[in-house]
């Protein structure tokens, strides 16, 4: 008897540990509880794209000046830096696309044509060159660049389809064939190669045409793996980063509700009504989020009927998927496994995950009176 005790044991512990395997645990209930909040004063509003836990600090961006803030967890502007335009250490005149920190305290900052490293006092360390089918400018940065280490080299995850829907890329047959998901930057060499197509059982490969607005992903990396969702999907996908991206498992996601989506012809003109529906309508994966200890929440809209779009939609409201908040929810996993019911989500836009099962919401701003600061809230996952 003690030895079988002591075999279910290591099963149990090999299961939590082993993204091939899926543990059984028992659905838990959750509930998302606002922990703290802070204010950043700024003349523009702020947008905070990373957090550093080595240096306790938040990186952000503040719209219209252009300029780059490292914030306290209290909302202090620390650091107030302008590196764009010509000159030395300075990046040019694109806002950048992704800006996070990297390894060894860097900042890293890519664009549709190169990666950039800073240094803390923000002196250029490295200027890479990366492949794009086309030139894409941001007014703020669109997210944070994912990377990983390979021995003592860094690896970047990089690409303009890594922020934005892969059909903005998309002008002939050949394009939708051989787009990838993601270019991998190779730092030792300054080398390219795409990585990671479109399964061949997934929405996009199972149509010749195209599901314009629908095709973006969201993904973090965890030790070794690569966790990735696309807006269509039923799975989260797990590719072994020391294998060469082997997809190694498939965890089923089981939406409670999502209106479906049709593609359309390649080369439709933007401004078409079925163009716009794909935009509203459909129901898609929207965020994929690590929260440490074998847990993960994944957002995702719901979608609505056309009679619901044209009940919300006015000319006073124009009807954004953003605004739709009775129709976002949240999935839990733990272990892979999904748990629970269904979340609704906090108001605002979670931005990313933060240490201790918490995230971080930009909460909205006040459409009545225009203020000189920018609000986010913390809210934390916790089982009751």
């Amino acid at each position: 008897m003690k030895n079988l005790l002591f075999i279910a044991v290591i099963v149990l512990i090999a299961s939590c540990s082993n993204p091939k395997n899926e543990s059984n645990v028992e659905a838990s209930t959750y509930e998302l509880i606002k922990v703290d909040s802070f204010a950043v004063e700024n003349f523009t509003k702020v947008h905070i794209t990373d957090y550093s836990k080595d240096e306790n600090i938040f990186l952000g961006f503040s719209e219209v000046e252009n300029e780059i803030l490292e914030i306290s967890p209290k909302g202090e502007i620390l650091k107030r830096v302008s590196r764009k335009g010509d000159g030395p250490n300075n990046y040019g005149t694109w806002n950048p696309l992704g800006m996070s920190f990297g390894p060894e305290g860097k900042r890293v900052f890519q664009f549709p044509f190169q990666l950039i490293t800073y240094s803390a006092d923000y002196d250029i360390l490295e200027n890479f060159r990366t492949p794009s089918p086309l030139p894409i400018r941001a007014y703020t940065p669109l997210g944070k660049t994912a990377y990983y280490m390979e021995g003592e080299h860094v690896r970047y995850l990089v690409g303009p389809s890594t922020f934005l829907s892969a059909h903005h890329l998309i002008f002939t047959e050949e394009g939708r064939d051989t787009l990838q998901n993601f270019i991998l930057l190779k730092t030792e060499s300054g080398a390219t190669q795409s990585v990671l197509p479109y399964e061949q059982d997934s929405y996009y490969k199972k149509t010749d045409q195209v599901y314009y607005n629908l095709m973006a992903k969201n993904y973090f990396i965890e030790g070794n793996y690569l966790y990735l969702v696309h807006s269509l999907d039923d799975f989260i996908h797990v590719y072994d980063l020391n294998d060469d991206f082997k997809l190694i498992n498939k965890f089923p996601i089981e939406h409670h509700t999502l209106e479906k989506a049709s593609p359309l012809p390649i080369g439709i003109t933007p401004d078409d009504p079925r163009v716009k529906d794909l935009i509203n309508l459909p129901g898609r994966n929207r965020q994929l989020l690590n929260l440490g200890e074998n847990t993960w929440i994944l957002t995702y809209y719901q979608g609505v009927s056309k009679a619901v779009f044209e009940a919300r939609n006015t000319e006073e409201k124009p009807f954004s998927i953003l605004d739709q908040h009775d129709k976002m929810k949240m999935l839990i996993f733990e272990n892979g496994q999904r748990i629970g019911p269904e979340l609704d989500l906090p108001e605002g836009n979670i931005l990313f995950a933060l240490p201790g099962k918490r995230i971080l919401v930009k909460d909205k701003p006040n459409e009545e009176v225009e203020e000189e600061v920018t609000r986010y809230s913390i809210f934390e996952l916790r089982k009751r």
